[in-house]
């Protein structure tokens, strides 16, 4: 991978750790409702690590898309 992939597979992962949409934050943490049903809590930071990872991987395929078609 060249240093600029990577440089912005990172940036991502970063931007995603810190920073989610509204409509995520509300949705999968603020107001979600089967956290109560499952029999173990889940902390913040494994929801921002899950978010991030998501983002990234998100990203990694838009990239290989423009590659391989633009």
């Amino acid at each position: 991978m060249k240093k600029t992939r990577i440089s912005i597979l990172v940036v991502t992962f970063l931007f995603g750790f810190i920073y989610q949409p509204v409509w995520v934050y509300n949705n999968f943490w603020f107001r979600a409702d089967f956290y109560d049903s499952i029999p173990f809590t889940v902390p913040y930071w494994s929801f921002l690590l899950i978010y991030s990872l998501i983002s990234t991987a998100f990203v990694e395929l838009v990239i290989r898309f423009v590659n391989k078609y633009a």
